[in-house]
């Protein structure tokens, strides 16, 4: 049975390996600790482009062998997201960065937190839900 990855969120495998891939451009995003999204797909192998960086910056498009894409499900928020902190309702922030942390197989997300430089450089981990989406 043949998957239909374009549109997939996914990271390289644990243990993917170096020969599983090639950059397509000089774009920003380092591939291992990144979340990818599946772009074009043909019989051996996949287009990936890093999501998760700012939107200024130019994203990174990889060529990966599908046996080195693990699919994970679509990140909760984006970067550029204004989001509330749970534990600080009047802080509010902006989603800057979107990681994938290989030890510990989580997704977390760096915020610019207004006026909190401490929190600004905090991890959040999507399954801790320690903030939510605001509309504003």
């Amino acid at each position: 049975m043949n998957k239909n990855y374009i549109g997939t969120y996914g990271v390289i495998k644990k243990n993917g390996g170096i020969d599983l891939l090639c950059s397509e451009n000089e774009g920003e995003g380092n591939i291992f600790f990144s979340i990818l999204k599946c772009i074009e797909e043909n019989d051996n192998y996949l287009k990936v482009v890093v999501i998760g960086k700012s939107k200024e910056h130019t994203p990174k498009i990889a060529i990966i062998k599908k046996e080195g894409y693990e699919i994970l499900k679509k990140p909760k928020f984006d970067v550029g997201d204004r989001v509330r902190l749970i534990k600080y309702p009047n802080e509010k922030a902006i989603v800057r960065l979107i990681i994938w942390h290989e030890k510990n197989r989580r997704i977390y997300y760096i915020l610019d937190v207004e006026g909190n430089k401490k929190r600004s450089n905090s991890w959040y981990y999507e399954d801790e839900n320690k903030f939510e989406k605001i509309n504003e």
